[in-house]
Order: structure tokens, then sequence, then C-alpha cells
């Protein structure tokens, strides 16, 4: 175990592993109140009467526990009754679906938390990475990012640790440090802060497609094991199966751990086979190899917030 620094400069992120670019959270911004929110965290849902089955409006809400979501919704479907004279009508049950999937056509009509009016933007992305300069001067040359993850400070040093620790695969490397990322609406106890102590391992494997899945497996298991072990209650936790388009790219599988808090589900552990993803665009950015005489593959195991 050890802890990397905490800056980074531009050339880790940019010939890296693209963090630059895809290191960001959907954004909308409500153009009457100038207030931000993130995207994937505002649900809205239509109103649809039961007699007729006509769609007299929109509500939306901020993400939480079902009932808090619902309660929020039903009050502001009251209001909306009430202004187009069908006050005590009863309405379809709430078909709730985030910010990031609505079309533009529903965005017209979705009404904003800060204005209550349909004054919100399409999404867009936001860069959560914060930048600073490192030097006398203020240039190009000396801009870097404060770390958003401690994971790369691991694979930066994936040589020096295997040098000085003589380590054979399988093994593992972990860091516990702070992490920032630039959250424009921190809110969620300590799901959505600036500034926060994260812990992640990168367990190396040997390479070969017939491998990876067993140590997978054993991460699954004993992940779930430790989160029993200091006192979780397994009937608030859940797995959610990255599948489709939602499993990266360069992932063969990858499964987050959740816990229903007082707030809603939010993830609590994330266990993910990356491949040699990281290592190998660390290796191509710098022009330094990154093998142990042979290729390298990792699970990458991301305790987030805990």
């Amino acid at each position: 175990m050890f802890d990397t620094f905490f800056s980074f400069h531009l050339l880790i992120f940019k010939n890296g592993i693209g963090h630059l670019d895809g290191f960001s959270d959907p954004m909308v911004d409500c153009k009457e109140s100038k207030l931000r929110y993130r995207a994937d965290q505002l649900y809205a849902s239509p109103i649809i009467t039961k007699a007729t089955s006509e769609l007299v409006g929109w509500v939306c809400v901020h993400e939480g526990s079902d009932d808090d979501m619902i309660k929020e919704a039903t009050k502001q479907a009251k209001e909306v009754l009430k202004v187009v004279n069908k006050k005590g009508e009863e309405i379809e049950a709430f078909t709730f679906k985030d910010l990031t999937q609505v079309t533009e056509d529903e965005m017209k009509l979705i009404p904003s938390p800060g204005s209550g009016k349909p004054s919100l933007t399409m999404p867009k992305d936001f860069n959560l990475m914060f930048q600073t300069n490192v030097g006398a001067t203020s240039d190009g040359s000396s801009i870097a990012y404060l770390r958003p993850e401690t994971a790369q400070g691991i694979f930066i040093n994936f040589k020096n640790a295997l040098g000085t620790s003589r380590a054979k695969i399988p093994f593992g490397i972990a860091q516990i440090g702070k992490a920032f990322r630039n959250e424009i609406t921190p809110r969620n106890f300590i799901f959505r802060s600036r500034e926060f102590e994260q812990m992640e391992v990168e367990y190396f494997i040997p390479p070969g497609d017939d491998v990876w899945q067993p140590f997978h497996e054993q991460w699954l298991k004993d992940s779930k094991d430790f989160l029993l072990s200091v006192g979780l209650r397994e009937d608030l936790m859940g797995w959610d199966v990255h599948e489709g388009d939602g499993l990266a790219h360069y992932a063969r599988a990858c499964t987050d751990i959740t816990f229903r808090f007082p707030f809603g589900v939010q993830e609590l552990m994330g266990i993910a086979a990356r491949g040699n993803f990281d290592l190998t665009q660390h290796s191509e950015g710098s022009g330094k190899g990154m093998s142990a005489k042979i290729n390298i593959f990792l699970i990458r195991f991301i305790k987030n917030h805990y």
C-alpha cells in the first residue's frame, strides 16, 4: 500500500487514460434561476389523467428514495392539475426517467426545480477535474490537475512498485487517500463532495481470456463477505451488473454493489475487470514499458466514499 502525489501533469490525462475528455458529468442549466443541476439526478415524469389519458404537464424531482420522489411529484402534480382546471382528477402512476433520457421536445415542457417553469437546457458534459498550475509560470506547459481518483497513481508507479517489492503475479497494490472533484451540487451525505477519502485496490493477474473470470468471481464474493462482516444488512444491498452500452468498451465485466440509503440507492463498491487498458494507455502515452515479463491483465476493485 502507498500514497501517490495529488497533482498530475496534463499529459497524464491527455495521452493516458482520457480523463481530460471523459471524466465529466451531464449537467443542465436553469436559464431563469441560473442554477446548475446534475442531469442524471433530476427525474421527470409526465402527468397523465386516468379518465382521458391526456398529458396535462410534467413533474421534475431530485433523486431520492422512492417515497420521497413520489411525495414531491404528487405535490407538483396537484398544482399542475389546479392550473389546468382538473383539480381532483386521478392520474396515472408516475413513470420517472432522468433528464439524460428525455427528448428536446419533452425538455421544453419539464419544469426546472429552480424556477418552476420549463427553463432547463439540454444536458451537456461538465468536466469534474480541478485544474491548477505547477511551477513559476502559468502557461500551457504548467497545467496540472488534482487527482479525481486514486487509481492512476498506482498505474503510473506500477514499475516502481514492481521493482522495489519484487512481487509476483497475481499481486495487488492498494491506496487510500484524498480525491478531488469539482461537484456543482454537493449533496447526499459524502457521495457528492468536492474533497473525500477514497480507497482503491488494483489487482494484477496473468493474461488470458480464461483466467480473469475466477478472479472476478472471487472478488465479488470476498467483497460481499467483507461488507456483511462489518455489519451491513444484506437486504439493503444490491447488485448492478453492467451490460451492453453500460459496460465500458475496454472492460470484460463490471458489477457495482449498491446500498439502499435513506436518500436512495447508491453505489457502495465497484468491481471491474478492466483488462490491460490502463497500463497500455500509460505505456503508449509515455513511451515507457509497463510490463512484468508477461502482458498484464488486471482486475480493478474500487471502494468509493466508504
